[in-house]
């Protein structure tokens, strides 16, 4: 079978996530923003309770602390994947559909092994690929960028299954994803703004803690609209490719 090739600038694929979304940011933007909480919010809460300091002798004489937040990495290892795996089928649902159903943001929970198979594969593989050096881990996270919306879609397949069809429909389209990420570096750094000017240092007691936990909530509000933007253009891009979506010549286009 053929790979569909995009052709494409990435400002069309923006465009077209934009009328995606016209008229619908807000209750788009509570699905993303759930979607954050649990896999970035209750990890930074869990590092508070959990958190190790431990002294490093640098040089003799000279001792620093590392804090390892370790609760985080351990939390994010077991619902990485299927966290994500809910949130794809929450954007395909509105995509497709155009229904809202933030349940769906924990759907992938049904999933759970082997949505959490699939995560364990895609991160050894980028893993081992990184370690050639970074430009190859970074071309393995492109080749392997269709997993997850795969395994929404063939929840029969197996995760090798879903990096396999990745990597045949990434084929000559790499470099169109690799522009439509890069499209978005402006965007990004413009909604970090906030949370750069608030550096907060978080672990100098619990109360301090919670509330840096909560500024850090509020200032990351213009980021998470960004992800909610580059979620959807990625959208976009997964049904190009599969054929879900048309785009006629006029650069019109119909589900």
């Amino acid at each position: 079978m053929d790979n569909i090739i995009i052709t494409m600038p990435a400002a069309k694929l923006r465009e077209m996530s934009r009328a995606v979304l016209a008229g619908n940011w807000k209750v788009m933007f509570l699905g993303a923003f759930i979607y954050y909480v649990f896999s970035e919010v209750i990890g930074l809460i869990l590092d508070g309770f959990f958190l190790s300091v431990q002294s490093v002798e640098l040089i003799e004489g000279m001792v620093t602390e590392v804090q390892l937040e370790y609760a985080s990495n351990i939390y994010g290892f077991f619902v990485n994947g299927p966290l994500l795996c809910g949130y794809i089928m929450f954007l395909l649902a509105y995509f497709r559909k155009h229904t809202v159903d933030y349940a769906l943001t924990f759907e992938g929970f049904s999933m759970f092994g082997k949505a959490f198979c699939l995560y364990l594969l895609y991160s050894i593989k980028i893993f081992l690929w990184s370690l050639l050096f970074v430009i190859p881990g970074i071309i393995a996270a492109f080749r392997y960028s269709q997993a997850f919306y795969l395994r929404v879609d063939h929840p029969e397949w197996s995760a090798s299954d879903c990096i396999k069809e990745s990597c045949r429909l990434m084929n000559g389209n790499k470099m169109k994803f690799f522009s439509l990420n890069l499209s978005f570096i402006g965007w990004y750094i413009l909604a970090s703004l906030p949370l750069n000017l608030v550096s907060i240092e978080l672990h100098q007691g619990l109360m301090v803690y919670s509330f840096g936990v909560l500024l850090t909530m509020i200032v990351s509000i213009p980021t998470i609209f960004v992800d909610l933007y580059v979620s959807i253009s990625k959208t976009v891009f997964y049904e190009i490719i599969t054929g879900n979506l048309v785009v006629e010549r006029n650069e019109s286009y119909f589900e």
